[in-house]
């Protein structure tokens, strides 16, 4: 059967199991039965599914499938699957999750799966597995149930209700009787024109255990009142809230004798008996808690709540010491069971009309008629988030201890666990996994996964917040021997929490299969040097670089993993030191150019909707092609994308134009009254306050646009569009001599970072000499501006307390630009003074920023192995068109390097040391067959 190479078969259509396919976070299953007489020699299935899907042939897990795509450019997969059929039966089934909902990795579109191709036998069977003709089956997946976004950036976590699964549904043999057709969908229109896949499948290696912290009982020390409520359309950022935040929540708790206590409570307003709670102090070991010193008067006391939602689901928790007499009941009598009663959640306009003006607490005898009454909370329902609960729970002591590889087959009898118990692993690093568990005994349990960088104090709880707790949920059938668990997208984390509470029986962890859902990319570069500092620096950089590579490069693998165009662009310089791969990052930069938003700007993170442009991130993205471009001659897609990088140019151009010296304002978006949601120019973000104005007509904003402008005119010649250089040199022109009369200061001898010359960073000289544009008799005076302005990469000269001069993130141009003006020597201070600090905290890849409270394994901040490769290794990788490869040593005290960098056929591999007399000794130079190597001394 046909299919083509650039789409799918014109007959296949996309299913769903209704013909809409426009619900949140929707999961659905289809199976295709066929019997076949021999062992097929050929079984080609392609698929596509909005949004992600996994496969499965004859009961066995095939893979996990879909990248990221802008549903105007989807991307089918295709699978080989002859070792998995049999002669006789046979069933392909593939679940498929539609996200539906915004993240930074999706974009909402419609659920859809299309499958088609054929499977031969010898025999002479032909089966066509083509959707819309074949007789594919489908059913909703009600076994998973509603749960929050893992953070404003990633999709619903898992929440899985084993009870509402039908086991073995992926089989052969299971009867499917029930089932209906696999409906087309109304709309087929949804998706453009589908594309192949162009990178490699994630790598699915195994992913081992370093430590087991603790396996701790649950002590319930507490009683926990809980219960949640969806709020599907809060944080859907850029579409109209169709339901308020808001939620009032009141009770009654009765109190045995006049006492105070301490109560436990998520974020909220809280009134006792008409009196408003002061704030809780934040529990230093357990996340999202505040601790409130409350007095109960004898006998029964109203408690009323207000507060609105922090994600996509309401969660509503109170904590009270157990075994102190506390009931609470709505209905001051525990026997009806109504724990609390609740506000309906209502669109903005009708809590605006009929909520917002209710004075706070309510009345006791308010009805709330006006928006349906109150609704009230049984006592059988608890709350449904998983870092919540795990991130509240309460440990007896030790009783045991277990190594990594005690885990699996690990018991947990319920004699010596009555209540559940919590297991705490530790990787060593920040890695993404796909996890599967599966368990005996969790019938009639809840078994939760939570997942980490950060532990609290304590070393037992893990850190999480309320826009970034990440966690999946099971809910064990008791009428099952075992809980396999597969979760249905992957997870960044060092520290993974097994929970499982409530437990009728012993439990017992037959296994524990971490697999890595990063990209299969293959270490290639070396590097060694004199200073061993230096090399665990390269080292932390690899293994930062490898686990940000998915099917992007993104910025983190923990809370968002979007792909950003900086990010992207610093990693990419990253992997040619070390990996030599080419294909992702023509896959980041075909994102790229499909991103411009409403302005002809790019976004700067995409797959994404809205308004998320940042101005020199924009301009960032001309660079990330040329170097591309420089690497691979791969202009057909630099022509693919040539009007799309035009046309996000000439947003800047009418910037620029609004003077005659063509500068950038810094400030345009509050000149322009846009309320953008990224804002303007972000420049260098985490740097101490003041050192550079971020104001005015800016050097570094101007500066980032004449190096794109200078990128552009590059491609421009290499692929022949002749008008455009034309164009961009005469800008390129203009510019550079704006910038070097406009900014330079000749009494501090460097460049003002705005025309007000209210500062003077390092960052405004370093990007001029990115540019290119110092002229000789300049270079001096700021070679020791920059060496006094640098000395210390921390204002105190010793630690990031009190602020940086330059933030890891930022740090990529900011080598550039001291290697152009060769100062080696404050590059490799920097690298050891700020890396080598991250060391010292003992971490083993770089985090985002030096306060060490948000990721830390950030790609963005890794690029010392970049620069180490490049310069103290010397090794300059050819550009387009040229076969000589540059060693060059830029080096300020080493005095020897051995390494490797990766070519397409080959590596270059260099090493070389200091003689006693200082002068540097090439031992050996290689290069691939095809290259020849250029020392320079």
């Amino acid at each position: 059967m046909k299919h083509g190479g650039n789409g799918a078969a014109p007959e296949a259509a996309a299913i769903w199991y209704d013909e809409r396919g426009q619900e949140r976070n929707a999961y659905a299953r289809f199976r295709l039965s066929f019997d076949l007489t021999d062992k097929p020699e050929a079984a080609g299935l392609h698929l596509f599914a909005d949004t992600t899907y996994q496969l499965y042939v004859n009961g066995e897990f095939v893979r996990n499938g879909g990248i990221r795509f802008d549903p105007s450019h989807p991307v089918y997969d295709t699978h080989d699957l002859t070792e998995w059929l049999v002669p006789g039966r046979n069933t392909i089934a593939v679940q498929v999750n539609y996200v539906g909902h915004k993240t930074f990795i999706t974009m909402k579109s419609q659920a859809g799966f299309k499958a088609w191709g054929s499977i031969q036998s010898t025999g002479g069977d032909c089966v066509n597995v083509t959707t819309g003709t074949a007789s594919w089956k489908a059913a909703a997946a009600k076994a998973y149930r509603y749960a929050a976004k893992s953070s404003l950036f990633l999709k619903a976590g898992d929440s899985y209700d084993q009870r509402l699964d039908e086991p073995g549904w992926t089989d052969a043999n299971y009867d499917d009787s029930a089932w209906a057709a696999g409906v087309t969908l109304r709309n087929q229109e949804a998706w453009g024109t589908l594309e192949p896949r162009r990178i490699p499948y994630m790598s699915g290696d195994p992913i081992a255990v370093e430590k087991v912290l603790h396996v701790l009982p649950l002590e319930p020390v507490e009683d926990i009142y809980s219960f949640s409520v969806p709020l599907p359309h809060v944080n859907e950022i850029h579409e109209p809230d169709a339901s308020s935040a808001f939620m009032a929540v009141t009770t009654w708790i009765y109190a045995p004798e006049d006492t105070r206590t301490t109560m436990g409570l998520y974020y909220q307003r809280t009134w006792l008996n008409g009196e408003r709670i002061p704030d809780g102090l934040y529990s230093p070991n357990k996340s999202m808690r505040l601790n409130h010193r409350i007095r109960l008067r004898q006998g029964w006391n109203h408690y009323f709540a207000e507060t609105g939602a922090m994600q996509d689901m309401h969660h509503h928790y109170v904590g009270l010491p157990k075994h102190a007499g506390f009931v609470l009941s709505a209905d001051r009598n525990p026997e009806t069971g109504i724990r609390f009663r609740r506000s309906p959640v209502v669109s903005a306009e009708v809590y605006e009309r009929h909520l917002r003006d209710l004075e706070i607490p309510y009345r006791q005898e308010e009805r709330l008629e006006a928006v349906g009454g109150w609704i009230e909370v049984s006592r059988d329902e608890t709350g449904e988030s998983p870092t919540l609960s795990s991130g509240w729970d309460n440990y007896g002591e030790p009783i045991e201890k277990l190594e990594p590889a005690q885990l699996t087959n690990a018991s947990f009898p319920l004699e010596r666990y009555p209540h559940g118990f919590s297991l705490l692993l530790d990787l060593g690093m920040t890695r993404l996994v796909s996890p599967r568990i599966v368990i005996e005994g969790a019938g009639g349990a809840v078994v939760d996964l939570t997942y980490g960088e950060h532990l609290n104090e304590d070393g037992k709880h893990l850190r999480h917040t309320h826009w970034y707790g990440l966690g999946d949920r099971a809910y064990g059938d008791a009428d099952e021997e075992r809980l396999e668990w597969r979760l249905t997208q992957p997870r960044g984390f060092r520290f993974v929490q097994l929970t499982v509470r409530h437990p009728l029986q012993d439990v017992k962890l037959r296994e524990l299969d971490l697999r890595s859902a990063s990209y299969p990319a293959e270490e290639k570069g070396r590097f060694s040097c004199s200073d061993p500092l230096l090399e665990q620096i390269w080292a932390m950089g690899v293994r930062t670089e490898a686990v940000n590579m998915e099917d992007a490069y993104t910025d983190c693998v923990t809370r968002e993993r979007g792909q950003y165009i900086r990010d992207t662009i610093i990693q990419y310089h990253n992997n040619l030191a070390v990996f030599g791969d080419q294909a992702l990052m023509r896959r980041c930069l075909e994102l790229v150019g499909q991103s411009p938003d409403a302005t002809n700007k790019f976004r700067a993170v995409y797959p994404n909707t809205g308004d998320y442009t940042i101005s020199d991130f924009a301009l960032n993205a001309l660079e990330g092609f040329d170097a591309y471009y420089a690497q691979t001659g791969d202009g057909e897609l630099i022509v693919d994308y040539w009007d799309a990088m035009m046309r996000n140019l000439s947003w800047f151009h009418e910037l620029a134009d609004e003077r005659e010296d063509l500068l950038l304002d810094a400030e345009w978006d509050v000149k322009r009254g846009i309320k953008a949601h990224y804002g303007g120019f972000h420049g260098d973000l985490a740097i101490a306050e003041g050192y550079m104005a971020t104001t005015g007509i800016h050097c570094v904003f101007s500066c980032t646009y004449l190096i794109a402008l200078q990128s552009a005119a590059r491609l421009a010649d290499a692929i022949g569009k002749e008008a455009d250089k034309v164009e961009l040199d005469r800008r390129i022109a203009i510019l550079a001599s704006s910038i070097q009369n406009g900014f330079w200061d000749e009494e501090k001898g460097c460049f003002a970072d705005n025309l007000d010359r209210t500062t003077h960073s390092a960052h405004a000289s370093l990007f001029a000499a990115r540019a290119g544009i110092l002229i000789a008799e300049r270079l001096e005076p700021v070679k020791r501006h920059v060496r006094r302005s640098l000395r210390s990469l921390f204002v105190n000269g010793y630690g990031p307390e009190d602020g940086v001069y330059v933030s890891p993130s930022f740090s990529f141009y900011i080598f550039e630009g001291l290697y152009a003006l060769g100062l080696a020597d404050t590059a490799e201070r920097m690298m050891r003074q700020g890396w080598g600090w991250f060391l010292q905290q003992g971490l083993k890849q770089t985090p985002e920023y030096f306060d060490l409270s948000n990721s830390l394994c950030h790609a963005w901040s890794s690029c010392p192995t970049y620069f180490l490769s490049r310069h103290v290794l010397g090794v300059q990788l050819p550009v387009e068109g040229s076969k000589e490869v540059l060693i060059r040593v830029l080096t300020g005290d080493i005095t020897e390097a051995e390494g490797a960098v990766p070519l397409a056929n080959g590596l270059v591999e260099v090493k070389w040391h200091a003689s006693p007399d200082g002068k540097r000794v090439f031992d050996y130079v290689r290069v691939p067959e095809g290259y020849r190597a250029v020392v320079v001394s």
